[in-house]
């Protein structure tokens, strides 16, 4: 451990798939996907963000295209909080003026 590591302490990231440790400043905001490690965060700029509603879970991250501007899509409950795996494909609908996905 390192002199500037001193006061962090670890957490488990917030994504479902990836769930690996890390270090994290207590006074660190973990944001609305919740405390997610630096490799998950480096994807959040190149893929679509599934989150449970419920529970806050990171479900997946589906690839976007480049050109696609990169959203969080939610689902009503996962696996991880009384949902089902099935659930976890029910996406909620979202509504462009130009699109709907």
């Amino acid at each position: 451990m390192t002199v500037t590591d001193q006061g962090k302490h670890f957490a488990i990231c917030n994504n479902a798939r990836c769930r690996s440790t890390f270090l994290v400043d207590p006074a660190e905001d973990p944001g609305e996907l919740g405390h997610i490690c630096p490799r998950c965060n480096k994807k959040t700029l190149s893929h679509h963000v599934v989150q449970c509603s419920s529970c806050g879970t990171v479900v997946n991250m589906v690839r976007a295209s480049d050109a696609e501007e990169k959203v969080t899509f939610n689902v009503d409950k996962c696996s991880h909080c009384g949902g089902t795996v099935e659930d976890e494909w029910n996406i909620e609908p979202l509504y462009f003026p130009d699109s709907y996905i």
